[in-house]
């Protein structure tokens, strides 16, 4: 098995099926996985940049092949007769993602192309010569998937005709997909997600969060916004109508007004400086679901028709969960007080923070912080002169606060709390709330300047949002539900 283990620190653990004892084979390592005969275990390296080999009892580990730059490696696999090695890669450039499946042998030779298909979810290929992976599906079902065939030669990893869809289902996300060595049995889980608005009270200067609840009540995915000015409405976005379009809900009620719909998706609804408008992102829709021409768009808070403030590059492709859609670039904050709002896009190696008006548009550019290829959460000061910014580490805790006056960032060590997955500035400016992943879920603590820190909240979700109220009341948040069960068939189909 591998995951985060011991205090945190990811790895890959061999595990005794009878008993209970466990074995360290191996530090900073993801997606362990065992070849057909139980001699030797692929895996790629904390950074996902290159995939490894070694025994199976850790031994005479090396590095079988790296990625190209702005690549990553996901889930090798083996091959039955343990030839070859496939893998998912992962290319991102100018904002945009994409993924193609391909295999090597083990000299690391140049790769083949097996599957270009950005809907493809999960796969398997415990049969030989057989691929079987899960496709989404089309809107409006882009949650559903189903399960797909692809034959290909073992021995060069190439294609032998076309895709095949094996079921027509509706209700499931096939993940975790695996075949009974005698090929009669299929097991998988259905892994079911979605996501809701909760809210709590802060109180004792932040430092405690009263007994949260939840806003949204359907079991769609729905993200919390900006609040409004008086701090007892929450803005969110939610797929619960197809598309992800804007609504607002106010703490005491029970259903939500549209605030903007249509086929389009939208993100991040926050409210302008001058409290007239409600911001957000907006992608162009295609029939297949592909996403495009990303703009910042402007809804009046009286109620009225959206308009276009400017074009944004790229759309933020988040991987980190299927189908949480929050996070990543580009994304932007707006500010209590003043009167532009911040924009972020990743370019290369860098987010590049840009000024807007949202009535008049794109203003200048102010600041670049280096962009790693981790998880890179970020947030806006109320007063609209400073950033915050986090990365996600197994190992290391630090917070830079950029001001956007070009002085010198600060540093702010969050220790223990590693695995930093988002950051928020408290109301008043003074401190900072952040969330910390974990296998046993995700902690809101808060951080004050001085480096001390509280913890709020740690149930088991994954929380990847965070947003305070204006005044300090009220912190509102987003984890990940996931309802995963596990299921088998017995009649499998052969061809």
């Amino acid at each position: 098995m591998s995951g985060p283990v011991a205090q945190e620190k990811l790895g890959i653990w061999l595990i005794s099926i009878i008993g209970s004892s466990l074995k360290k084979l191996r530090d900073d390592a993801h997606d362990a996985t065992l070849s057909s005969d139980g001699s030797q275990i692929a895996f790629t390296d904390v950074n996902r940049t290159s995939i490894w080999v070694m025994g199976v009892d850790g031994s005479q580990a090396r590095a079988v092949f790296n990625a190209d730059p702005d690549c990553k490696f996901w889930v090798p696999a083996w091959s039955v007769n343990g030839k070859r090695l496939f893998y998912v890669k992962e290319h991102s450039a100018n904002g945009n993602t994409e993924s193609v499946m391909e295999s090597r042998d083990l000299q690391g030779d140049q790769p083949t192309l097996l599957l270009n298909d950005q809907k493809e979810t999960d796969f398997t290929l415990d049969e030989p010569g057989r691929m079987v992976y899960a496709r989404s599906e089309p809107p409006p079902n882009q949650y559903d998937s189903n399960l797909w065939e692809l034959r290909y030669d073992p021995e060069t990893g190439k294609p032998n005709g076309s895709p095949r869809q094996l079921t027509e289902w509706t209700g499931f996300t096939f993940q975790s997909l695996s075949m009974t060595t005698d090929g009669k049995h299929f097991v998988f889980l259905n892994n079911r997600q979605q996501s809701a608005a909760y809210f709590g009270e802060l109180a004792n200067g932040g430092d405690e969060l009263k007994s949260p609840e939840r806003l949204t009540l359907n079991e769609n995915l729905n993200w919390p916004g900006g609040w409004s000015s008086d701090g007892n409405t929450l803005f969110f976005y939610s797929n619960r109508d197809g598309s992800f379009n804007i609504y607002k809900q106010g703490i005491s009620e029970h259903s939500p007004q549209t605030i903007a719909a249509g086929p389009d998706e939208k993100w991040e609804p926050q409210i302008s400086p001058d409290r007239n408008w409600v911001v957000y992102l907006q992608w162009a829709k295609a029939a297949d679901g592909t996403l495009s021409s990303g703009k910042v768009m402007r809804a009046p808070i009286s109620g009225g028709a959206p308009e276009s403030v400017m074009d944004v590059q790229g759309h933020p492709n988040v991987t980190d969960y299927q189908g949480t859609t929050t996070g990543g670039f580009p994304s932007f904050r707006c500010p209590l007080t003043g009167s532009d709002c911040v924009l972020a896009e990743r370019r290369d190696k860098q987010i590049v923070f840009t000024a807007f008006d949202p009535v008049k548009g794109r203003k200048s550019e102010l600041v670049k912080v280096p962009y790693s290829g981790v998880r890179t959460g970020w947030d806006l000061s109320p007063d609209g002169t400073r950033l915050a910014v986090s990365e996600f580490s197994y190992v290391k805790s630090e917070i830079s606060i950029v001001p956007l006056n070009g002085a010198a960032p600060q540093k702010i060590s969050a220790m223990p709390w590693t695995e930093l997955i988002t950051v928020a500035w408290a109301a008043d400016g003074k401190s900072l709330f952040l969330a910390s992943f974990s296998s046993r879920g995700t902690a809101i603590v808060h951080l004050d300047f001085a480096g001390h820190t509280k913890l709020l909240f740690k149930p088991n979700w994954h929380i990847l949002t965070l947003e305070p109220s204006p005044g300090g009341k009220y912190l509102a948040f987003g984890p990940v539900i996931a309802n995963s069960n596990a299921w088998t068939m017995g009649s499998f189909p052969a061809k």
